[in-house]
């Protein structure tokens, strides 16, 4: 089996980091395969956010917390009940795909830029999750005012439409869940 297809097969969500930081070689290696990836019509509508300052991290964590709290979700209140749980994982790097809104598809733009980041990094040994609260957190005036607050330079008519952690795992790789039976149909 080819080494990309290798790659696809063991990448897992992470939930446990290291304190350390990811390289910053790496990080640009990450970010240069998300800007690669397909776009409609090649206009390539992102912007990529990086947010490793800790106390920003911790300011957009307890926004996003605050909304799984109040949410209508009873599953998403239970999960932030617990004092413990850290929307982010503690992972020390925090990554957003933001697009123009104007754009054919740019949440689907967004996504794939966003896949090929998690593949890239799990190619470099880095772990990741996938964190859809910032997006969440923007679909609402309030806490797209509060997210906006934060400073973190994405343009004026752009939204978050994907974010996921980066970090070194502290914890093994978990085993891939069973995949679900029938779902695919090949039509001769």
């Amino acid at each position: 089996m080819n080494e990309t297809i290798q790659t696809i097969l063991k990448r897992r969500s992470i939930r446990a980091y290291q304190a350390r930081q990811i390289r910053e070689e790496e990080l640009q290696e990450i970010l240069l395969s998300g800007q690669y990836a397909p776009t409609a019509m090649g206009q390539q509508p992102w912007h990529f956010t990086v947010l490793q300052n800790p106390d920003l991290l911790e300011k957009l964590q307890v926004q996003c917390k605050s909304l799984f709290l109040h949410s209508d979700n009873p599953d998403l209140r239970a999960v932030a009940s617990r004092e413990e749980y850290h929307i982010f994982h503690h992972a020390p790097t925090l990554l957003i795909v933001s697009g123009d809104s104007q754009a054919i598809t740019p949440l689907q733009d967004c996504v794939l830029a966003m896949e090929n980041m998690l593949l890239a990094a799990a190619s470099l040994g880095i772990g990741s999750c996938w964190v859809h609260s910032v997006v969440m957190l923007c679909e609402n005036a309030e806490g797209a005012a509060a997210f906006k607050s934060l400073g973190l330079g994405i343009p004026e008519e752009y939204a978050p439409y994907a974010a996921a952690v980066l970090g070194y795992s502290a914890v093994p790789l978990p085993e891939a869940a069973p995949r679900k039976p029938d779902t695919v149909n090949i039509v001769p």
